[in-house]
């Protein structure tokens, strides 16, 4: 299996959250990475990521070039000005997951469905190219 996941490793998440444990107790706001469960199945791969308060029309989806892409954007609620928020921990902004698939599913057989915050992709898998036996006859 060469599926895998590209972390944006120079992404904001990861830079802080790695070097500032504080970051984690503050609300973030802007670009972060949806978790993503990746599972192997004998006839297909699944791919299940948490995009809890994401609505439907607000997630893009594509495959290109062997690498699937998960992108969307979660609206932030809007307090007013005499609100006082004590803890602020819900994410809003814009999200993104790439990961690597190659050559190994079928493209135009991927199904999607977004289910209690949960998006799950199934991608059937492609069969191997090049490893079938085809007998040469002699003449």
């Amino acid at each position: 299996m060469n599926i895998v996941p590209r972390s944006q490793w120079l992404s904001p998440e990861h830079v802080f959250d790695d070097f500032f444990a504080l970051n984690k107790l503050k609300g973030k706001e802007g670009y972060f990475e949806p978790r993503v469960d990746i599972i192997e199945k004998d006839d297909q791969y699944v791919f299940v990521a948490e995009l809890p308060g994401v609505d439907k029309e607000d997630i893009n989806v594509q495959l290109q070039d062997g690498l699937l892409t998960i992108e969307a954007k979660v609206h932030e609620e809007k307090e007013s000005e005499v609100d006082n928020v004590i803890k602020k921990e819900i994410r809003s902004g814009f999200f993104s997951r790439s990961i690597n698939v190659g050559k190994n599913i079928k493209e135009e057989e991927i199904k999607a469905e977004l289910v209690n915050g949960l998006l799950k992709l199934t991608a059937p898998k492609a069969k191997p190219a090049g490893h079938e036996v085809h007998k040469i006859e002699i003449s």
